[in-house]
């Protein structure tokens, strides 16, 4: 039997918030987890004790993703036993993993117990419990229903149930206000942000069809173009795999992100186009998400509509970023043609269809510097700052249009 692998690797655990140093760092571990878990090479897989939590959390990203696209390597991972030194969260989600691929029928007995003790603690840890309640059709449906009723003892665990039911929708009121009346970033994160700019995309609930966004500068106004015509790109939030925000592989989840410069190179146009892509983060965790609601007007603090991104962020959701890509749609019935759907990050379009040729990811790189008052040039990219704002306004099956948002006195 093989052991789970180990990289020798001096790495940090990254916080919320990731620099574009940072992510390379994060996401070149990705794909070489990736690489080595569909080596034939034996030797690559052993283990050793100084796996980090880091390094967990990496490796079962890369190994979970390779086995929702049916990789045989992957799956074979999975016929292993969990590892005991691993730290709970990977340990379950491992174990949901091996559930859902059915390379097991429940969790093992042992990690049941050790789970259900740490949900008894005041103090269970936040990831675990949204875990829990993600995947609890998969854990009730394995027989682990002891462990989802110690769950539901914490009120976060009813979190995911209201970011599925949308309880809070979003007012055209306050949609208006956000826009309008979003206060000024000077003291957010030390005055970080106070040369960025603030964009807004508008979405419909169904994440079919292509979002809209806008944009407001780095002095706080509404871009225009010279017609005086209201700014506006289109883009696409949505899963390719139909999942919902706060699981892995989600939508985009709705609420407030940063936009933190970009990737060094764009090297891997096939995935990810031609340009450079945009990093995203969370906003860092709070006490009562003081740092969220210092960028929300006060009509939207006590609001649910922004808290779809404080669930992804705490379930453990990372590496969302704003790319075209070199993949083709061939389905010109598809809502959102033609756009490709991505695995939880901000699509963009590109290649040409049907006698035009689109470079969104090139459009909104320029808009955004250009904007920032800074040249729209590849050496001005990695100054790229924003604050960004995901707004699922209605449930329409249509594409969001400037009317849309003229309806709710953005115009």
């Amino acid at each position: 039997m093989f052991h789970w692998i180990s990289l020798a690797l001096a790495v940090t655990i990254l916080p919320t918030f990731a620099s574009s140093q940072d992510v390379v760092v994060q996401e070149n571990l990705y794909y070489h987890y990736q690489n080595v878990i569909q080596s034939p090479n034996q030797l690559l897989r052993k283990s050793s004790n100084g796996f980090s939590s880091f390094e967990q959390g990496i490796f079962v990203d890369a190994l979970w993703d390779l086995a929702e696209d049916g990789s045989f390597s992957a799956l074979s991972f999975l016929d292993q036993e969990i590892p005991l030194h691993y730290d709970l969260t990977q340990k379950l989600r491992l174990g949901i993993l091996r559930i859902k691929h059915k390379r097991a029928t429940n969790l093992p007995a042992e990690l049941s117990v050790e789970i259900i003790n740490a949900l008894q603690s005041p103090t269970a840890e936040i990831k675990i419990i949204y875990l829990i309640a993600a995947y609890q059709d998969e854990l009730i449906a394995s027989g682990e229903t002891s462990l989802v009723e110690a769950a539901k003892t914490h009120k976060e665990y009813f979190d995911i149930a209201m970011d599925q039911d949308k309880k809070d929708d979003i007012t055209k009121d306050e949609i208006e206000d956000l826009f309008n009346n979003t206060p000024d970033v000077t003291t957010y994160m030390n005055g970080e942000y106070v040369k960025s700019v603030k964009i807004f995309m508008f979405c419909r609930t169904n994440r079919l069809y292509p979002c809209l966004m806008v944009m407001k500068n780095v002095h706080g106004e509404a871009v225009r173009d010279e017609q005086g015509v209201l700014w506006s790109h289109k883009s696409l939030a949505s899963s390719a795999r139909g999942l919902p925000s706060y699981v892995r592989n989600g939508n985009t989840p709705q609420g407030i992100h940063t936009i933190d410069s970009v990737m060094p190179v764009a090297d891997m146009p096939m995935a990810f186009g031609k340009f450079r892509r945009m990093i995203l983060n969370f906003i860092p965790k709070s006490a009562d998400e003081k740092l969220i609601k210092s960028l929300l007007p006060a009509s939207s603090q006590d609001s649910d509509w922004w808290k779809p991104a404080t669930v992804a962020r705490d379930i453990g959701r990372d590496s969302l970023r704003i790319h075209g890509t070199g993949k083709i749609n061939l389905d010109k019935n598809t809502p959102y043609y033609p756009f490709m759907r991505t695995s939880g990050c901000i699509a963009q379009r590109e290649n040409t269809y049907d006698g035009v040729t689109y470079s969104d990811q090139r459009i909104l790189l320029d808009s955004i510097m250009e904007a920032m008052d800074l040249q729209p040039t590849f050496e001005s990219e990695p100054s790229i700052k924003g604050v960004l704002y995901v707004v699922e306004i209605d449930s329409t099956n249509a594409e969001v249009t400037l009317e849309d948002l003229a309806l709710r006195g953005i115009e």
